[in-house]
């Protein structure tokens, strides 16, 4: 189970993510790579997604590089989904090449102990590594996140907006009681059931940044490292 808990302080600085989270987006699609749950609600993306990346030639570079980052587990590095790309794909990729070597050495040990990690990318503390992982990325997210976008805006527009409703009726904890099935608000806790590892997070006065996600299907999915700024990455389906 993951716990959230709440001040006051908390409860004033809960915000949503005004548009969508390209570097969460791109977790996200990753994941419906490596598992049949939900491809109906994706099917007709699935099936051009994988006709982009082979046109675009990133069938190898998916394979090698992001799908041993992005494993659909219990844990996926953080540095992957700094939240500076709340402001949009670069600002994300330049956080990506500015974390620091210690904390991109630390994260992929953790990694290690789930998965295997290929040799190639245990050199990304190292600049040049990172730059062309960064470039990976940009790429594919170009190849198969953009064509989406509009769909993907239009989903969180329609998400804020129905929040704001929540929010109006029954202030922030109304908008956390409003979160779907998945999540359950429990003054002054929000919990969420299903989640693969116990886990609380404090939250210290920092607030919450909700991040309504076209591609997460079902299980809402939250950063490892509880003094990185708190974020929930939920579903919008």
């Amino acid at each position: 189970m993951l716990r959230f808990h709440f001040s006051a302080e908390d409860l004033a600085r809960t915000r949503v993510a005004p548009a969508p989270h390209a570097l969460w987006e791109i977790a996200a699609s990753l994941h419906r790579f490596q598992t049949p749950a939900g491809r109906w609600a994706y099917a007709h993306w699935y099936r051009t997604a994988r006709e982009r990346l082979r046109e675009a030639g990133l069938e190898s570079a998916v394979r090698q590089f992001l799908l041993p980052l992005y494993p659909r587990a219990s844990y996926w590095p953080d540095f992957l989904t700094p939240l500076e790309g709340a402001a949009g794909l670069e600002a994300g990729l330049k956080a990506i090449l500015a974390t620091p070597p210690a904390q991109v050495t630390a994260e992929l040990a953790a990694l290690a102990r789930i998965r295997r990690v290929p040799p190639h990318l245990s050199r990304l503390p190292e600049k040049e590594p990172r730059t062309e992982l960064v470039s990976v990325l940009r790429a594919y997210h170009r190849a198969v996140i953009e064509p989406h976008e509009e769909w993907m805006h239009e989903g969180v527009h329609t998400e804020r907006v129905r929040l704001a409703r929540h929010s109006l009726d029954g202030g922030t904890e109304g908008l956390l009681g409003g979160l779907g099935p998945a999540v359950r608000w429990q003054h002054p806790r929000l919990e969420i059931g299903t989640y693969p590892t116990e886990h609380d997070i404090r939250l210290r006065g920092r607030g919450l940044l909700l991040i309504p996600s076209y591609f997460c299907w079902k299980g809402p999915v939250s950063l490892a490292d509880p003094a990185l700024p708190p974020v929930l990455a939920y579903s919008l389906h």
